[in-house]
């Protein structure tokens, strides 16, 4: 008789267990589905202009050198646009918002 419930028991645990995992598994596929990425801010340099791409507007475009100094600062009121910097030639580190990039210019 013991084993019988034992065995009942068991069959009972895995239908709840496996209940269980199926609401789980939906609640996750319902929050995977809410979830947006936002488009990721591209930047490119070309000689002494920078192009930016999927910025988020009113942000700022922050130019570092390699030692950490902020050599521009320049304030962006639109996602997409082209900024002519006049600073030497070098590696730059640019800062978008929560997006960092590091540029040459050449």
């Amino acid at each position: 008789m013991r084993i019988v419930f034992c065995f009942a028991f068991v069959i009972v645990l895995e239908v709840l267990g496996s209940f269980a995992y199926a609401q789980q598994a939906n609640v996750l596929s319902d929050a995977v589905k809410k979830q947006t990425v936002p488009p990721s801010v591209e930047v490119v340099a070309i000689d002494n202009r920078i192009k930016v791409f999927n910025a988020p507007a009113g942000s700022r475009l922050e130019i570092y050198s390699v030692v950490g100094i902020k050599v521009v600062d320049i304030e962006m009121k639109q996602s997409d646009g082209e900024y002519t910097v006049n600073i030497a030639k070098g590696y730059y580190i640019i800062r978008i918002g929560e997006t960092v990039r590091k540029v040459a210019i050449r």
